[in-house]
């Protein structure tokens, strides 16, 4: 109808407002206000013999200050968050891979994937699901990189907590790695040919590789030094900036100027108002800035898989990476086989609709179903 674009406008300045508070309102932003409040009244009604403290101050100082590294540096942010989402992509890309060469790959050679032993597919999907479990928990934990973790002793303690518990979970994604790489090796025995042996260890490398860009993102940050002068120098600027909005009051009460009529008393609560007005929502456009790069620090979303949640607590919402909805696809991917393929004791292998080789192919037709339920891959791997 012709009213819908106006529904849509008034439905994204909805959006927008509710993003607005959710950054916004904050402790710290509630102290800024207070800081700014203050500031701009103190020099807009204390006089020394009968003058304000006014004078326009330049905006030079703040541009270079705050603004010009705050935008450059959520800049940085958002690039992390980028390569972040291209070595997540390589890892489930790659690890699937590795899955569907085990389930499906064949050869002609000897009897091909009959010397495998049984349960071979099995075991392989539990060593994968194991790793995409530990890896989402590493990518998931609490942040210990912020200036509390290394200035504070409650923030030492935490720092130290979460790092025998990275340390152990690097440990067992490291165990599972060596798994994976033996995988390879049964494969060998059985007499699969050397280059896809060789095909399927450059999908371990590569996924080690971006594993190791996924882990390094995690822990390692944006320089501290940069946080720490963006947060102080928001909280000083009201302050040193508070002759501005006295000179921006004088000007709009006209004091300065020969034989002007005297203000009323409304005129006067009128440009305070204002003056205060305009000092926080200059101050809480820094914070706004300041909070969403904040936020960005860690580009991995806590949410759980299946989670309504668009702001986990410590997060960034939905600019953040859903790390576990993401492995939650991988786990769905390497849950599946092909209805008949049931040919050989190791599990997988090709369907019975396409070997021995039908005289009319069927691909387009086969089935796939999830034929083992997430929560129950270690169970099949480890029946009898």
């Amino acid at each position: 109808s012709i009213l819908d674009p106006v529904t849509e406008a008034l439905i994204n300045l909805l959006a927008s407002v509710r993003i607005y508070c959710k950054y916004l309102i904050t402790v710290e932003a509630w102290l800024l206000c207070l800081v700014s409040v203050s500031a701009t009244l103190m020099f807009s009604l204390y006089k020394v013999n009968g003058q304000r403290l006014a004078v326009n101050v330049s905006w030079a100082f703040i541009s270079f200050a705050i603004i010009f590294p705050l935008t450059n540096s959520l800049n940085e942010t958002f690039r992390r968050r980028e390569q972040a989402l291209v070595a997540l992509g390589d890892v489930k890309a790659f690890l699937l891979s590795y899955y569907q060469a085990h389930r499906d790959w064949d050869w002609t050679t000897g009897n091909g994937r009959r010397n495998l032993p049984k349960n071979h597919v099995a075991q392989v999907r539990l060593v994968v699901a194991l790793l995409v479990t530990d890896m989402r928990n590493v990518l998931t934990c609490p942040t210990t990189s912020r200036q509390v973790h290394f200035h504070t002793v409650w923030g030492r303690k935490q720092r130290s907590r979460m790092g025998h518990i990275q340390r152990e979970l690097s440990q067992r994604i490291a165990n599972h790695f060596d798994r994976i790489s033996l995988a390879v090796e049964e494969l060998k025995y059985a007499g699969q040919p050397g280059n896809e042996s060789s095909r399927m260890r450059q999908y371990v490398t590569l996924t080690m590789r971006a594993w190791e860009r996924l882990k390094f993102l995690k822990k390692y940050r944006t320089p501290i030094a940069t946080r720490a002068f963006a947060r102080v120098y928001i909280f000083l600027h009201p302050i040193f900036w508070g002759p501005y909005y006295a000179h921006l009051l004088e000007q709009m009460l006209n004091v300065t100027a020969p034989g002007a009529p005297k203000p009323t008393l409304y005129t006067v609560v009128c440009a305070n108002l204002y003056v205060c007005v305009l000092s926080v929502l200059t101050s809480l456009a820094m914070m706004g800035l300041f909070n969403v790069r904040y936020r960005l620090e860690d580009p991995f979303s806590s949410a759980a898989a299946g989670s309504n949640e668009d702001e986990p607590a410590g997060g960034g919402g939905v600019d953040q990476i859903h790390v576990a909805q993401e492995f939650a696809e991988l786990m769905y991917g390497i849950s599946q086989e092909f209805v008949g393929a049931d040919q050989n004791a190791c599990g997988g292998g090709p369907p019975r609709s396409c070997y021995p080789l039908p005289s009319e192919c069927q691909i387009a037709s086969l089935e796939i179903d999830t034929r083992i339920a997430v929560v129950h891959i270690k169970e099949h791997a480890l029946r009898p």
